[in-house]
């Protein structure tokens, strides 16, 4: 009867061992995952930095004829003033110093 009640201390190596190895498997899976959608994020940037550089050269292009209308609006054309006008009916403003930003 005395081997009944003794119980053998419990061996925790086992449970531990596998459970540190099922966390180090899961967190280099995560870390694959995460290093390939950086891979696929690196790409689609690559891809649209032309669209958003023509982009930036249209809008700098906009902001310059936009600029030299107010030019000439101020300067007491007509047409220019009519336009200058309607675009402040729909909230557009115009910068005046745009002009002294250049195409590159």
């Amino acid at each position: 009867m005395n081997d009944m009640t003794e119980q053998k201390p419990a061996n925790l190596f086992v449970p531990v061992l596998l459970i540190a190895l099922a966390l180090v498997v899961w967190f280099g899976f995560q870390a694959n995952q995460l290093y390939g959608e950086r891979a696929q994020l690196a790409g689609l940037r690559s891809t649209q930095e032309a669209t958003y550089q023509n982009a930036q050269k249209m809008r700098a292009q906009l902001d310059s004829l936009a600029a030299g209308t107010q030019k000439l609006a101020s300067a007491g054309n007509k047409n220019a003033q009519a336009v200058v006008n309607a675009l402040n009916q729909r909230g557009i403003t115009i910068k005046p110093d745009a002009e002294a930003k250049k195409t590159p």
